[in-house]
């Protein structure tokens, strides 16, 4: 009787448990939500907010195109996208002066925005009134004064400025709404634990695959992309960065370009062959670590295979910085290696080729740095050569 009583109260303290659960975990779920919904629709004001300043600069832009194409053609066609365009911003105003006080942007900068927009808009319209009451050589006049002014520049910045503040409330939004609907999901997940004991070790299980998963997708994604004995990239994962840089060709030159380093071991064969296979892995370990230590947390060091690797050097703006790292490289890995009980004592070759200067893309690039690497071998190895046009060599790419 005893131990009924103690499991009947157990299981009704575990019924009020649950019962209390439930009500607090259902009070905020229904905050949550509402915060989800309240957020969404800051966010749907904010995309209208959006379309508002994205129609007033395609007006604004497209009068001006007009404008220059009646100074041009005389046509009178031209202008009247003047009147429909000059009513489209002066709705979109009067949309964004109701939505004042629903964004810190639009509360600042409107006052301004819509002075210089309603500018914009007077000008327009007094083209259009010229050209009714006076000959097409006064509208044209008028009209070179309106696009060499200041009025359509002014209105531009302005509006551009508006919208970044905007995309910046849009992107917070965004991740609030993010934020909200990972937690009314936790909070649901949470509801449905507390009403049946039997879902916390199904949603246990669940979760334990799922990061096992995570883990096993990571690890293979990881392996996909690096090499099994140095950890370093491999060649498949460096071809694809250099393709992505080149992809963006304008930008990356902007910066400076960017250097590929053709790193050889001088001497490793020779270590394989007297100590074995197992020192030249180690040495090769070895090695990467010092190259890693070496670089920037923005170089990329790949390992092609076998004793060969590859530095990527972003935003390289003089041949010299390249150079410098090819020798602090060159430095480093030339000091003396203790491989369990033995010592040995390998260099590095290095050639290089610069972008834009030497080539364009993936396989020219590494032809150029191949030669010169071919070349930095030929002149008596432990040494850096760029890639010069009247290099000339066997390459391997």
């Amino acid at each position: 009787m005893k131990l009924k009583a103690t499991v009947d109260n157990i299981a009704l303290a575990a019924l009020v448990f649950a019962v209390v659960a439930i009500a607090a975990v259902s009070t905020v779920a229904i905050l949550s939500a509402e915060n989800l919904i309240r957020t969404n629709e800051n966010n749907l004001r904010t995309q209208r907010i959006i379309s508002s300043l994205e129609s007033i600069r395609f007006n604004a832009v497209a009068l001006d195109m007009g404008e220059q194409n009646f100074i041009i053609t005389g046509n009178e066609r031209d202008l009247e996208r003047y009147r429909s365009g000059s009513e489209q911003i002066e709705g979109e105003l009067a949309y964004l002066a109701g939505k004042r006080t629903e964004q810190a942007a639009l509360t600042e900068r409107l006052t301004e925005f819509d002075g210089v927009a309603r500018q914009f808009i007077a000008s327009a319209r007094k083209i259009i009134e010229t050209r009714q009451a006076l000959d097409f050589t006064a509208t044209q006049s008028l009209v070179r004064a309106h696009i060499t002014g200041e009025l359509q520049e002014k209105l531009l910045a302005v509006t551009h400025q508006l919208l970044a503040q905007s995309h910046q409330q849009q992107d917070r939004l965004e991740a609030d709404l993010i934020l909200y609907g990972d937690k009314v999901r936790r909070l649901i997940l949470a509801l449905i634990s507390s009403s049946a004991f039997i879902l916390i070790f199904l949603y246990g299980t669940l979760r334990r695959l799922d990061k096992e998963q995570r883990a096993a997708q990571m690890r293979i994604a990881h392996q996909a992309a690096h090499d099994s004995l140095t950890d370093l990239f491999n060649r498949s994962a460096v071809m694809e960065h250099i393709s992505m840089r080149l992809r963006n060709a304008e930008a990356e030159a902007a910066l400076g370009g960017f250097a590929l380093l053709l790193m050889d071991l001088d001497g490793f064969k020779a270590v394989n062959d007297t100590l074995g296979h197992a020192a030249g892995d180690e040495l090769l370990i070895e090695v990467a670590r010092r190259a890693r230590l070496a670089l920037r947390d923005s170089d990329y060091i790949a390992r092609l295979g076998g004793d060969e690797f590859l530095i990527v050097i972003p935003q390289v703006s003089d041949q010299d910085t390249a150079g410098r790292v090819a020798q602090k490289l060159i430095g480093v890995i030339g000091e003396q290696y203790l491989l369990g009980a033995d010592r040995a004592q390998v260099t590095a070759s290095v050639g290089i080729s610069l972008f834009p200067r030497d080539a364009q893309d993936l396989e020219a690039l590494m032809k150029c740095a191949d030669v010169a690497l071919y070349q930095a071998k030929h002149i008596g190895r432990n040494c850096a050569q760029f890639f010069e046009p009247g290099l000339r060599g066997y390459s391997r790419f």
